[in-house]
């Protein structure tokens, strides 16, 4: 059993999707101004995020996603236990694919990336190239660590809950 359980993780998770979709509604220029976008963005030579200066449409329509997530997130959260170990255990490995991909995407296609034009170079612009900043790149690779967390934390409780169900199973036999 872990230090934090999964569920107190997710509902953690979920009320930093509030937060975060009250800054994409009033002020995006602080999420995208923060340390750590900065650093993961330097680091992997990606693009700063240069149109969240105000808010936008845009920003607001990801504000909202980000506050549906979060507010869907805290009741599936809140769900009788096994219900709710059932429900995360399913809908967490399809978020890590997703999110995995999405960071995958803005680094291995940057400029200058893997399967990125080169620097410089005269080209189309591709269908992804706005993905293609550092508030995403962080965004993305967050996620996938904190749900990477909550995944291993879910599969520890799925275990603890199997063995006290054999334990019990077990202690009802004997009682028989």
């Amino acid at each position: 059993m872990g230090l934090i359980s999964a569920f107190t993780l997710i509902r953690a998770v979920s009320l930093f999707h509030i937060t975060a979709a009250y800054f994409f509604l009033t002020a995006p220029k602080i999420l995208s101004d923060q340390n750590v976008v900065f650093i993961l963005g330097e680091s992997m030579q990606i693009p700063h995020a240069s149109s969240l200066d105000k808010p936008s449409d845009a920003s607001a329509f990801a504000g909202m996603l980000l506050a549906l997530l979060g507010i869907a997130d805290l009741t599936a959260a809140s769900m009788e236990e096994s219900f709710a170990l059932h429900y995360w255990l399913s809908n967490v490995p399809v978020r890590l694919a997703f999110l995995f991909g999405l960071t995958g995407y803005v680094y291995l296609f940057k400029e200058g990336g893997v399967f990125g034009s080169a620097v410089g170079s005269w080209r189309n612009a591709s269908i992804g190239e706005p993905l293609q900043n550092s508030l995403v790149f962080t965004f993305g690779f967050l996620e996938v660590a904190v749900w990477f967390w909550i995944f291993t934390c879910l599969r520890d409780d799925r275990r603890e809950a199997l063995r006290k169900r054999v334990e019990a199973a077990k202690a009802e036999a004997d009682h028989l």
